[in-house]
């Protein structure tokens, strides 16, 4: 099938040699996006508003903290504060009627039920992120393309069979899609193909876990590591998915 623009990423992300090319493509697209938020989106009044509204989760707070950018970090930390605090402010009224109650029979209900709001509010405070809404947006754009390349594109169906699978959360994220994507004869095929791979993948790093806890065995000193050394980090990232080592920042 004739390489287009929507299908360069994923082919890209099949041709390097990872545990999950999903996570990959993750990897670089919240980069990406985190650039931009601290970059070009400082211009863009549409994004400003969503994330003045929005705010981002404590993981993205986190890394636009770690990088170099602090004055735009903290306009964004200063509109957003205001919308936090105008959302709680809708409660003041209640929480005035509260401290104000003087006892009695309906004090109880009446705690609960600002209890129940207040904790409603802050949740949807907490959920709130422009960047993993992004992120999750997108990705199901590329899991829908890989899905199309896997039932059009004979080349790339065999990329997927020689790959390392991909991680349980990109496994369910493309089980998931399967169904919309596909025809059900071949949602069918993709998702035994699927199981088939990732079992033997899992079966895989299952070896070489278990060979790098040998190694810590004195009988077993000189026996070679192989693929075992780093196991434990391509083990966390074949069930959870992507996560920051310091390895990356050497």
């Amino acid at each position: 099938m004739k390489e287009k623009i929507y299908t360069i990423p994923v082919n890209e992300a099949y041709d390097t040699d990872c545990e999950c090319p999903m996570c990959f493509l993750e990897k670089n697209l919240e980069r990406e996006t985190l650039d931009y938020t601290l970059g070009a989106a400082m211009m863009e009044p549409d994004f400003r508003e969503n994330s003045n509204k929005k705010g981002f989760c404590n993981h993205h707070f986190s890394m636009l903290f770690d990088m170099q950018s602090k004055l735009p970090l903290a306009l964004i930390l200063d509109t957003h504060l205001e919308e936090v605090r105008k959302e709680l402010g809708k409660l003041a009224k209640d929480a005035k009627a509260l401290g104000a109650a003087k006892g009695g029979l309906f004090k109880k209900t009446g705690a609960d039920s600002f209890a129940a709001a207040v904790t409603e509010r802050i949740g949807e405070i907490e959920r709130g992120c422009v960047v993993c809404d992004k992120i999750n947006y997108t990705m199901e754009r590329y899991a829908d393309v890989l899905l199309y390349m896997w039932a059009n594109d004979r080349e790339f169906k065999e990329k997927f069979d020689k790959s390392k699978g991909v991680c349980l959360k990109h496994m369910r994220m493309l089980a998931a899609m399967a169904g919309k994507s596909l025809k059900d004869a071949q949602a069918a095929q993709f998702l035994s193909s699927l199981f088939e791979k990732e079992n033997a993948e899992l079966s895989r790093v299952q070896d070489d876990i278990h060979k790098f806890t040998l190694k810590f065995d004195y009988r077993n000193k000189d026996m070679e590591w192989g693929t075992a050394q780093d196991a434990p980090i391509r083990v966390i990232e074949k069930i959870t998915g992507y996560i920051k080592n310091d390895a990356e920042d050497k």
